[in-house]
């Protein structure tokens, strides 16, 4: 059997791997606009199909044979009088994907200044300084997400994983069970459930 030296060195591997995989798993369902939950129709005419949301088409660019010309698209939008907001997003979001962090956020950072009371800039930018080793930053955008828009409901596992790595177990426990009634689905419910058992077992063996 491992002795208990053994042990301690193991959980926290084990806890880390299960939070990046939650953290995985729930960022697959933040939202990419307002209108991503709403059901696309299928053109029946030439007119309603040019009537296609010109950042969804200029994404459907970047993500096919040319994608150049999406991106060169999405910046013109961004470019516009006012900006695209949802086009600065998506620019931040394909920075991200081309290791050019820096750009995005800068990204983050205008669609946040032309839409404040926007949440997905700011989980977006909470994200990122997460991923980059800021959480104390990160945990900023994640609560003031929630204080423009209520229904950022992703926003309190963010803040969860926040606390977590700053070293407050207690604040991390309040924003998971917070967001736990709110998960979107059962294997991200039972995720968190397992997150929450294993806070809680590490605090009442310390």
């Amino acid at each position: 059997m491992p002795n208990d030296a053994s042990s301690n060195r193991t959980l926290p591997l084990i806890i880390g791997g299960l939070c990046v995989l939650l953290a995985l798993l729930v960022w697959q369902v933040v939202p990419r606009s307002p209108n991503a939950y709403a059901e696309t129709a299928i053109p029946t005419s030439l007119e309603t199909a040019e009537e296609q949301d010109p950042v969804q088409a200029a994404i459907d660019q970047v993500n096919g044979p040319n994608p150049m010309a999406g991106i060169l698209a999405l910046k013109a939008l961004a470019e516009t009088e006012p900006p695209n907001v949802d086009a600065v997003i998506e620019l931040g979001r394909f920075s991200i994907q081309s290791g050019q962090f820096d750009k995005a956020r800068e990204r983050f950072s205008q669609a946040i200044d032309l839409a404040p009371n926007r949440s997905e800039p700011l989980i977006q930018l909470g994200m990122l300084e997460l991923d980059g080793g800021a959480p104390a930053e990160a945990l900023i955008h994640f609560e003031r997400a929630l204080v423009v828009d209520s229904a950022a409901n992703n926003a309190w596992f963010f803040q969860a994983q926040c606390h977590e790595r700053l070293g407050n177990p207690g604040l991390a426990l309040a924003s998971y069970k917070r967001f736990l009634p709110l998960s979107p689905d059962t294997v991200i419910e039972q995720a968190v459930l397992q997150r929450i058992a294993l806070i809680e077992q590490n605090s009442t063996n310390s």
